[in-house]
């Protein structure tokens, strides 16, 4: 297992195992909450989930906010984005800096 990992759909992915990525693709709610456990039992540093998957585990992926690793992290699909990403840089931002220095425009 890389130290980095990403979890989605298979379009989104593929090409991140080029780079040494683990890559682990999934199409439904359950098997994006059975690779993210599983993700993460092998102690990656970064994994990197797409909206969809962060949709399905928010309450895995909750788990790790507080902690330094792994850091999760949202990005969007081949698809598009949806604003997830935006939203969770803009709160975490927010939160490490005390106030909402990026405004309300940055959250979609």
């Amino acid at each position: 297992m890389s130290d980095i990992a990403f979890i989605g759909d298979r379009d989104s992915i593929w090409g991140f195992a080029a780079f040494g990525i683990t890559v682990r693709a999934v199409s439904g709610v359950d098997e994006a909450r059975a690779a993210f456990d599983e993700v993460v039992s092998e102690g990656p540093s970064i994994v990197f989930v797409t909206e969809d998957v962060y949709e399905a585990c928010s309450e895995q992926i909750a788990q790790y906010r507080d902690q330094p690793l792994p850091t999760v992290t949202v990005l969007p699909s081949v698809t598009g984005s949806r604003g997830l990403a935006a939203a969770e840089i803009h709160d975490a931002v927010s939160a490490a800096v005390g106030a909402d220095i990026l405004g309300d425009g940055a959250k979609s």
